[in-house]
């Protein structure tokens, strides 16, 4: 199996003709093997940084490759007792009456949402502003709709997001887990439960010597 990693460096000042620069450093590696992930880690954090690890598993962009299966990487999470927070994010746009198909699965799963109305007021436009009644011509009216759908726990999303599947949504669900930084042992166990193609990226900032 095979990783990519990302690692950003903290900004660094520079001087240069009575101008203070900021300078940012990143740094990529591809084709890597979970031990070579692990093995990045443990030396960042020997060097003395303070590392917030982030893992993005690999989403379906061309037909015929394979997406991760988010479900199956929260029941990983879960048998290694580790909590997570589970956050359902929906690209919707179009038209008044599709936008309010898709508030009507949203309010059936009991999650709240908002919706924004992009309305084309010029001579050319059926709407006038201070007519609501003449908002919703879907040529000079588009409606985006961003629910607030999270959970603790990822089948509580399941519904919905497989209800928006069917309706041809770009949807999906990230996962961010509840783990303590700078510690081996719970970055390793987090990691184990992300499949082949998982971008691993690491965040860096100076260690507190002072912290417990």
């Amino acid at each position: 199996m095979t990783f990519q990693s990302k690692i950003i460096y903290p900004k660094e000042e520079e001087q240069k003709e009575n101008r203070l620069t900021e300078l940012m450093h990143n740094e990529y590696g591809e084709e890597l093997t979970r031990e070579d992930i692990i093995t990045q880690y443990e030396g960042l954090l020997v060097k003395g940084f303070s590392v917030n690890a982030t893992f993005q598993p690999p989403k379906l962009e061309n037909a015929g490759e394979e997406e991760a299966d988010i479900f199956e990487i929260a029941q990983q999470l879960e048998l290694a007792g580790i909590p997570y927070k589970a956050n359902l994010k929906l690209q919707a746009s179009g038209e008044y009456e599709f936008i309010s198909k898709i508030a009507k699965l949203v309010e059936q799963q009991d999650f709240d949402y908002r919706v924004t109305a992009d309305l084309t007021i010029n001579e050319d436009s059926t709407i006038d502003f201070e007519k609501e009644s003449s908002w919703f011509d879907p040529e000079f009216a588009k409606y985006k709709l961003i629910p607030k759908a999270s959970s603790q726990d990822i089948n509580d999303l399941k519904t919905l997001y497989d209800e928006l599947k069917k309706e041809h949504c770009k949807v999906s669900i990230d996962i961010k887990a509840k783990v303590k930084k700078d510690d081996d042992e719970n970055f390793v166990n987090q990691f184990t439960a992300y499949p082949d193609g998982t971008l691993v990226t690491f965040k860096l900032s100076d260690a507190d010597v002072y912290s417990d």
